[in-house]
């Protein structure tokens, strides 16, 4: 349980015992903001309920024929007694439609409102019943009376449990601030405590966590804005997630589905980032963390294990403005060891723009000039069509397949393939539209990283962070070349000289 949740439970139990809301956000100021509102609900209803109550006489003719309709009085009547478990399901489920026990059964109340409308309805049935019961029990001293209670109590609990059906039927798809909303929850709980082994319990978790990324998307969607408790419950669903996994024995299948739930999170809340509440800044920053720490342990989990893995990029690819993106000066010293993980290199190259598709034309150009030495190596200027990129040189190992920097141009190839002098580590690049593959040896096998791809008319990049985890230096040198890939936009069209209008 966490602090929150201690917090709110202590609260709540003072409040019953006539604490003031004032009272106990003063006493708990760290949590005030996400305790206010749910405070304030418990409050109005605590009063509402505590101040409304039936006449006497009602009461106690409700109270006599539900007795007579569980089967507490029914032996003294009619020398009939019921079954023990009709009467210990039918009281459970008349204080449950009274109100009596709803609090206990939902750990988050739902609104006032619901609380009135199902007393409303349970009023009205036992008057219903009193004026359908009492003529006929003064004529006609029978059985008849105790059936038509039994019946009408009868009636009155298939209506409320289809009423209950229904609400849980729906409330899969409440979002918070819905008074559904609580049903779901508990319905989750229900799940999560019915899951026996933990294989199941890790199926629930990680459908829970990835519906609490849904409700965030579909409440920005409707235009509501984000606050700490919507926050808070993704980072309590995806948290235990995250520390069950780093170095656990899940397997393949769930790590796939932790990475991409992760993944999900990742994008919802940089969607959602503009609609969240200034006092929930902190809330969102935590859910990007966790996030991150879910993609990065399931990926670096799913590297260690067989088969051969493939990382498909989920970065949109973004491109630079010339004001925004300054020109570094050139560096002159290689930087190797922990001083290259430090410096983390970014170069200035203007990506593409997603529409540009350049056909392939040409020859492919290797300048022999360096142009970088940064992660001591080399890099030198490759040149196809449109594309331009930058690779090591050969004088650090790597050579493009086919080509010889000095015999000058070539024909230029449908892929350009780099690889090292070990040919464990092969970059493919395609000029047309820039995909980048890259295919590096690891735990015996070759793993695929998409490193770039064009997808619908996006350009999708690796994240680096992920690809460092579960790589380490080993993926500089690709995330390097991947960075470097420019596309020259092709030339505008020149329009056709519209011809003279005719003279009159």
């Amino acid at each position: 349980m966490s602090d929150y949740e201690r917090v709110l439970e202590e609260c709540l139990e003072a409040l019953r015992q006539g604490r003031s809301v004032e009272d106990l956000l003063a006493l708990h100021a760290q949590h005030a903001d996400a305790l206010r509102p749910a405070l304030t609900a418990a409050a109005a209803l605590r009063d509402a309920w505590g101040g409304a109550a039936p006449h006497a006489e009602f009461s106690a003719a409700a109270r006599e024929r539900f007795r007579i309709a569980t089967g507490e009085r029914l032996a003294q009547a009619y020398h009939v007694q019921p079954d023990p478990a009709f009467a210990r399901e039918a009281r459970r489920r008349f204080t449950f439609a009274t109100g009596e026990r709803m609090s206990e059964a939902y750990d988050l109340e739902p609104s006032p409102s619901f609380f009135a409308a199902a007393r409303v309805r349970f009023l009205m049935t036992a008057a219903r019943l009193r004026r359908e019961t009492a003529p006929a029990a003064r004529r006609i001293p029978s059985l008849m009376p105790g059936f038509r209670a039994l019946a009408a109590v009868s009636a009155a609990l298939v209506l409320f449990l289809g009423f209950s059906t229904y609400t849980v039927a729906s409330a899969s798809s409440a979002l918070p601030g819905d008074w559904r909303y609580p049903v779901k929850l508990q319905t989750e709980r229900v799940r999560l405590a019915l899951a026996l082994s933990e294989g199941a319990k890790r199926d629930v978790r990680l459908d829970l966590a990835h519906e609490r990324a849904r409700e965030l998307r579909r409440l920005a969607q409707r235009g509501h804005t984000i606050g700490p408790s919507e926050l808070h419950r993704l980072v309590a669903q995806t948290a235990p997630l995250v520390s069950d996994a780093d170095g656990g024995d899940w397997d393949a299948n769930d790590l796939e589905r932790l990475q991409q739930v992760s993944e999900l999170q990742k994008t919802v809340l940089q969607e959602v980032a503009p609609q969240v509440e200034p006092a929930a800044q902190d809330e969102l920053a935590q859910a990007v963390d966790v996030s991150k720490d879910a993609l990065r342990v399931s990926t670096v989990e799913i590297v260690s294990k067989p088969p051969p893995v493939v990382i498909t990029p989920n970065v949109p690819l973004t491109t630079p403005t010339a004001a925004s993106t300054p020109t570094p000066p050139p560096t002159d010293t290689p930087t190797t060891g922990a001083e290259t993980a430090a410096a983390s290199p970014t170069p200035t190259f203007v990506p593409a723009s997603p529409e540009a598709t350049p056909t392939l034309s040409g020859d492919i150009e290797v300048g022999g000039t360096p142009v970088d030495e940064t992660l001591g190596v080399t890099w030198i200027r490759m040149a196809v069509g449109r594309l331009t990129a930058l690779i090591p040189s050969p004088k650090d190992g790597w050579n493009i397949a086919g080509v010889n920097v000095l015999d000058g141009p070539v024909p230029a190839p449908t892929l350009v393939h780099v690889n090292n002098a070990t040919n464990t580590s092969l970059i493919t690049i395609n000029p047309r539209n820039g995909d980048m593959y890259w295919y590096i040896a690891h735990n015996g096998r070759f793993d695929e990283i998409q490193m770039r791809l064009t997808v619908d008319g996006q350009t999708l990049v690796v994240d680096p962070d992920v690809l460092r985890a579960a790589y380490g230096q080993d993926a500089e040198i690709a995330l390097y070349v991947m960075r470097s890939i420019t596309i020259e936009q092709p030339p505008a069209p020149t329009p056709a000289p519209s011809e003279p209008a005719p003279a009159p």
